[in-house]
Order: C-alpha cells, then structure tokens, then sequence
C-alpha cells in the first residue's frame, strides 16, 4: 500500500513540453509580424489612393461651380466639397510620416505632400 502512494503519477506538463511549446509560439510570431506589417503598408496605400480620388473629385465639383476656376488651398474644399480635408494615413514611409496633402494646380498627387507643423 506504501508503494501505490509513493508513485502517484503527478499531474502536469513538463518543463520539455512548455518550452516546444513555447518555441512553436515565437515561430508563429515571427512569420506573422512581417505579414501584419505588409498588410498595414497596403492599407496605408489604399487609403491614401482613396483619399486622393475623393480629393480630384471635389476640386473637379468645385472647377464646375467657379467657372474653372481652382481652389486657391486645400481648406477652401471643406465643407461645401468634401465634409473634412482627410490626413495622410499612417504609415511606416518616414517620408510620410507628419504630413498633409496639398493642392497644386488643381492636381493631388502623392509626391505632393508637405509638411505640417503642429501646435506646441
């Protein structure tokens, strides 16, 4: 009867066991970090691309009710063109980072950003 008590089976996972587990986890991390951050990249992109289209489409409303005429600045779309003037997405580019879009000529392109300062 002695014997049957001193070779009661514990119940429990091994220190082996934890740590396969474990390294099976940091795998999964490392392959899914590098797509999280691809995925967010393309979003960024989309929503920049979408931002642009909606920003052509008010200066071509604005062209139409000026008699050609083009908006002299970005804020003088907003609210009558567009409900708000919308900010460049966050993005890892650090050539983005902080930035506004701008209108020249009537055309909003990419490559047409500038920096804005914020207030201190």
């Amino acid at each position: 009867m002695k014997l049957q008590t001193l070779k009661k089976k514990k119940k429990g996972f091994t220190l082996l066991e934890l740590l396969v587990v474990l390294a099976i986890l940091a795998i999964l991390i490392a392959i899914a970090i590098p797509v999280y951050k691809g995925q967010k990249e393309k979003a960024a992109i989309t929503a920049h691309n979408a931002n642009v289209r909606v920003l052509e489409t008010a200066v071509e409303s604005y062209k139409q009710d000026t008699n050609g005429e083009l908006p002299k600045d970005i804020d003088d779309l907003a609210p009558e063109y567009i409900k708000s003037v919308p900010k460049v997405p966050a993005s890892e580019n650090e050539e983005l980072k902080g930035k506004s879009y701008k209108i020249t000529a009537g055309k909003i392109e990419p490559e047409e950003i500038t920096t804005t300062k914020k207030a201190d």
